[in-house]
């Protein structure tokens, strides 16, 4: 395969038009920016009393606690459609500047083999919790300013028409950016240790002002123990007892798919033309402040990539605040 674009995606070069059957979408609006200001107002939901963490690679629910970083790096094994297979990776940093208010900066980059390393640019996030208590339902909205280029392909989701192979020239998509605000309306609830989320997502170019539209869900069992620092919402009371390091107590289990579903001109399922994934997650809890997790994800259609490893950690800093006073 030629160095290249994203092929069959929309929101690329070389969409494969035999695919789909009415208008093409927008490209996707993908930038490299120097200074991005969002101020957006979100909403987020509250946690339950109980620690809890977000255990999902796409989907998201519970924000940040108040003055705690979370660091979560994040690593993508993809066998691609067509063309070489390809890493892809993430840092992503989450800030709570209140109990309700989260900010989080992401940083991407890829290596398809045979090719150069390349970076794929930058993104700015925030949501607000809207509920001081947990409900039935819990609402959240999410916005995301996109600020990265065109040969980019981590799976932070997926939305529109079209698959992310890359053919064309790397050279010239690296270089060539557009603009992007993503949002979600978010809801999940929590039984016990068992939570369900459902995150529907809409792109918005900043050049056109057309919508790609897709979605994020999943249903996951908490481990019982995550330490008393999971800034998340941490798991575990206060004075429990650390089980052994290799208990099953410390292991998150359940099932996360995610997919497209069009876009302005044409809303919902087009199965054939849509990526669409399905895969279980596990986690494990390695300490009060650290813990890793993978997920295998499987594409269900045929525009969908093969096969999707994923792979990452987070750290957890609690009080950032007050010990960067002690120090300054």
């Amino acid at each position: 395969m030629v160095e290249g674009y994203r092929r069959g995606d929309t929101r690329s070069a070389g969409h494969d038009v035999s695919l789909i059957k009415f208008p093409r979408k927008k490209p996707h609006p993908l930038i490299l920016s120097r200074a991005v200001a969002i101020c957006v107002l979100a909403f987020a939901v509250a946690p339950s009393l109980r620690a809890q963490m977000d255990p999902f690679f796409t989907a998201i629910n519970y924000p940040a606690r108040k003055d705690s970083v979370m660091i979560m790096p994040l690593l993508d094994f993809q066998t691609a459609r067509s063309g070489p297979n390809f890493f892809t990776e993430m840092g992503m940093v989450e800030y709570g500047v209140t109990s309700r208010w989260t900010v989080d900066y992401m940083a991407e980059g890829q290596k398809i083999f045979g090719l150069p390393a390349t970076f794929g640019g930058q993104r700015f996030g925030t949501y607000f919790r809207l509920f001081p208590r947990d409900h039935l339902l819990n609402f959240t909205l999410y916005a995301e300013y996109e600020y990265l280029n065109r040969a980019s392909l981590y799976k932070m989701e997926v939305s529109g028409f079209g698959g992310e192979d890359l053919v064309g020239s790397l050279s010239v998509a690296r270089r060539s950016a557009a603009h992007t605000l993503e949002e979600r309306a978010i809801m999940y609830h929590d039984w016990g240790r068992v939570n369900l989320t459902f995150n529907f997502i809409s792109e918005t170019g900043f050049e056109n002002h057309e919508n790609d539209f897709g979605y994020a869900s999943g249903i996951f069992r908490q481990p019982k123990w995550m330490g008393t620092s999971m800034e998340k919402g941490a798991m575990g009371m206060p004075g429990m007892r650390a089980p052994s390091r290799l208990s099953f107590e410390r292991l998150g289990y359940g099932l996360e798919m995610v997919g497209a579903l069009g876009n302005d001109h044409h809303f919902g399922f087009v199965w054939h033309a849509e990526q669409q994934y399905l895969g279980p997650v596990f986690t494990y809890a390695l300490s009060p402040r650290w813990s890793v997790r993978v997920e295998p994800a499987f594409g269900l259609s045929h525009v969908s990539d093969p096969v999707v490893l994923r792979l990452g950690a987070m750290y957890s800093i609690d009080h950032v605040a007050s010990r960067l006073a002690r120090v300054f």
